[in-house]
């Protein structure tokens, strides 16, 4: 309101330095000007950007006003992007230790040869330890995404899904048809191997349903074009998709952080170039 108030006074001023001729379209637009560099100086920098759009918006052919409103408008940017970045910056030295504690029952792995996102693997979930196992194994991607991954083994039904239930309570993954490129099935010494990858918000709810359920037996139903698999969910296993969606929303952040980080450095040095 004191915004508006005080736009209105300058716009007044304006008419009354006129008498009865009516404002100018390049008077007005000086006198949106004026109070954009009033709010400016006061550090009210949301009601400096309303005056500066108003002029963009009501006097397009006000040329020499409109280059000083853009030329105002940067400075506004610069600072607004300097306080983000000092912000941004001081949360991600808080999430980072967060992030590494939180990892710490994890491994690293990316295969540089053919993978582009890297993925955190839960220790006691490796492949190498699970091999010859029907299991869940939960992953983070380097960007924070949450997938699940299903390992069926001694198995030959193409499945393309994985339920959790416990008595009548239930969630489940969405299905996955074989051209999304994320099931595989091999043989290994005889026996038959598939894998699921699954993606999207179905693996959050997921997660939530495995922490409330932690203390209780779940169990696991694959479906396949060709029958089912059931299996009851190990501790190990509740641990790890548990500890994996707590580590995959640190890493988003921390992730969100950094490009936060680095874009406004960017900017800042573009916008230091213009003034």
């Amino acid at each position: 309101m004191q915004i508006r108030i005080f736009t209105i006074l300058v716009v007044a001023l304006v008419f009354a330095a006129c008498g009865k001729k009516p404002a100018t379209e390049a008077e007005l637009a000086q006198a949106h000007f004026l109070a954009a560099e009033q709010y400016f100086a006061d550090n009210k920098l949301n009601a400096a950007k309303f005056e500066l759009d108003t002029i963009k918006s009501l006097y397009p052919k006000q040329v020499a006003v409109r280059r000083r409103a853009d030329s105002l408008f940067i400075k506004i940017q610069l600072i607004e992007l300097k306080r983000n970045l000092v912000y941004a910056d001081s949360l991600l030295r808080v999430k980072q230790p967060s992030l590494d504690s939180a990892a710490r029952n994890f491994v690293f792995e990316k295969n540089e040869s053919y993978e582009d996102l890297g993925n955190y693997v839960y220790k006691a979930l490796r492949t190498e330890v699970k091999a010859g196992s029907t299991y869940i194994k939960p992953l983070v991607d380097e960007n924070g995404n949450f997938l699940l991954t299903s390992v069926l083994y001694g198995g030959a039904i193409g499945h393309y899904q994985a339920r959790f239930s416990v008595g009548s309570l239930f969630a489940e993954t969405d299905k996955v048809t074989p051209d999304m490129g994320y099931s595989h099935s091999f043989v290994d010494n005889g026996s038959t191997i598939e894998t699921v990858i699954y993606k999207g918000d179905s693996n959050k709810e997921i997660a939530a349903f495995v922490q409330q359920n932690a203390d209780k037996a779940i169990l696991v139903t694959l479906t396949g074009a060709k029958g089912k698999r059931s299996y009851t969910l190990s501790a190990a296993e509740r641990k790890a998709i548990s500890e994996s969606y707590n580590l995959s929303v640190i890493v988003s952040d921390v992730r969100n952080l950094e490009r936060i980080v680095e874009t406004s450095k960017k900017k800042i040095i573009l916008y230091e170039n213009e003034i």
